[in-house]
C-alpha cells in the first residue's frame, strides 16, 4: 500500500506541473463562470458554475499531472484498488461519533477575533465567510425532492470526488513521493485545502477534516475511502440543511450544536473517535503485513 509508481524525475517539476495545470483552470473556469453569472447569480447559473469549477480547477489538472508525471497515472492516485470495508465502517464511525467535538471546535473557531488593529482585515474575512454562505444557500436551490437530488449529486458526490482527487490523490501523493514524509504530506496538504475554501472562521475544523481524508488515503491505499467518506460528510450537511428549510422547528436543525453544552458528550466523543482512529490504524497494519 502507499507505494509509487515510477515517476518522471524532478520533484519541484512535478508539483509546478500541477501548480501550472490548477492556474490554468482557475483562469478558464473564472472566465467560464463570469459568463454564466453576467446576469445575476441564480441557482442554476451557479449549480452549472459549480460543475465547471470541479472539473477546470480540480478534475482536469490531478488526472493531467498524473498523467504526465507517471504512466501509471490510476497507481500515483490510488484509484486501482477498492476500500476495505471493515476500514470504511471504521471510519464512518470516527465521522458519527466525533461530532460533539467537532462542533465545539467549529463553535471555537466562528468566535475567533482578531486585534483592533487587525479590524479591517477580520471585516474582510467575515464578509468572504458571509459572502460564502449565501452562495452555499443559492446553490443548495429550493427546498423540493429535485432540489435535493441534484445538491446531493453537486455538493456531496462530485465535490468529494473532486476535492479528493486533486488534494489527497495528487497533492499529498506528490508532496509525499520524495522529499516529505507521509504525515508531513497529510498535514500540509489538509493546510491548504483549508485555506483554499476561503471559509476562515471555519479553519480549524476544515484543517481536521483534511487531515483525516489524508490518513484514511494512507491508511487504505485507496482513493475511494476519502471519497467515499468526504461525499457522506457533505451529503449529511446538505439533508440536514434541506430539511431544516422545510421544519424548520424539527430538532435535527441544532444537529450542529449537538453536545457542545455537555463536558462529559465531549469527553466520550473524543475517546470513541480515538477507539475507532486506533481501530482504523489497527487494520491498515494488518491489511499491509498480508499484502507483502
Amino acid at each position: 500500500m502507499n507505494s509509487f509508481p515510477n515517476l518522471r524525475p524532478g520533484y519541484v517539476g512535478r508539483l509546478f506541473q500541477l501548480l501550472l495545470f490548477s492556474l490554468f483552470g482557475l483562469v478558464v473556469a473564472g472566465l467560464l463562470m463570469g459568463v454564466l453569472t453576467h446576469s445575476g447569480v441564480t441557482t442554476k447559473s451557479l449549480r452549472i458554475a459549480t460543475v465547471v469549477q470541479d472539473i477546470l480547477v480540480f478534475i482536469l489538472p490531478a488526472i493531467l499531472t498524473a498523467a504526465m508525471v507517471t504512466n501509471r497515472p490510476d497507481r500515483l492516485l490510488e484509484t486501482e484498488r477498492r476500500p476495505d470495508m471493515r476500514l470504511l465502517l471504521y471510519a464512518v464511525a470516527v465521522m458519527i461519533v466525533s461530532m460533539p467535538v467537532m462542533n465545539a471546535i467549529v463553535m471555537w473557531n466562528e468566535s475567533l477575533t482578531l486585534p483592533d488593529s487587525l479590524h479591517d482585515v477580520e471585516s474582510w474575512m467575515r464578509m468572504t465567510e458571509e459572502n460564502a454562505r449565501r452562495s452555499v444557500e443559492t446553490l443548495l436551490g429550493g427546498s423540493t425532492v429535485g432540489d435535493l437530488v441534484v445538491s446531493i449529486f453537486l455538493i456531496g458526490i462530485l465535490a468529494g470526488l473532486s476535492e479528493e482527487i486533486y488534494f489527497r490523490g495528487t497533492m499529498q501523493r506528490l508532496l509525499a513521493s520524495e522529499k516529505l514524509n507521509a504525515h508531513s504530506a497529510i498535514w500540509i496538504t489538509a493546510i491548504i485545502f483549508s485555506i483554499f475554501h476561503f471559509q476562515f472562521f471555519g479553519f480549524f475544523p476544515r484543517l481536521i477534516l483534511g487531515a483525516f481524508f489524508g490518513y484514511l488515503l494512507y491508511w487504505s491505499g485507496s482513493l475511494w475511502l476519502p471519497v467515499a467518506v468526504h461525499a457522506l460528510n457533505n451529503t449529511i450537511v446538505v439533508v440536514t440543511s434541506w430539511y431544516t428549510k422545510i421544519n424548520p422547528d424539527s430538532s435535527i436543525a441544532g444537529v450542529d450544536r449537538i453536545g457542545t453544552d455537555s463536558l462529559s458528550l465531549m469527553s466520550f466523543s473524543i475517546v470513541l473517535s480515538a477507539v475507532f482512529l486506533y481501530a482504523l490504524s489497527r487494520r491498515s497494519s494488518r491489511l499491509k503485513n498480508k499484502s507483502k
